[in-house]
């Protein structure tokens, strides 16, 4: 009888750890699958970023060779827009002192008796 107690407890204690076995296969296999399912978006993430790079590297190739001669005339062309701007500014200062000589202008204020109305500008 204590022989036939001490195998019932063997193999209640068995079949706990069995359950626990089992219940603990479960749950890595559900661990499994979220990991795998998570891995799967990382994947299609990876492959998203990795068709972005290569049309980012396809554009760069087309800028280059597009858009990088203008980018060099432009830098020339700014320059020369600077040049002639310099001369605007000086024929705008002998305007100015035409105005003054002639029409006896005054670009600070102007006077009653002054004929001729203009705003005061001065390029920087």
């Amino acid at each position: 009888n204590s022989t036939a107690s001490a195998i019932k407890g063997v193999l209640d204690n068995l079949r706990m750890q069995l359950q626990m076995l089992d219940a603990e296969i479960k749950a890595d296999e559900n661990s499994k699958a979220e990991f795998e399912r998570h891995l799967g978006l990382l994947e299609t993430k990876r492959n998203d970023l990795l068709t972005r790079v290569h049309a980012n590297e396809e554009w760069s190739k087309q800028y280059d060779s597009d858009i990088g001669p203008f980018a060099n005339r432009y830098k020339e062309m700014t320059a020369d827009i600077a040049s002639i701007y310099e001369n605007a500014k000086q024929g705008h200062t002998r305007g100015i002192k035409l105005l003054e000589k002639d029409f006896g202008y005054h670009p600070a204020f102007k006077r009653p008796q002054d004929t001729f109305t203009a705003i005061p500008f001065r390029p920087k």
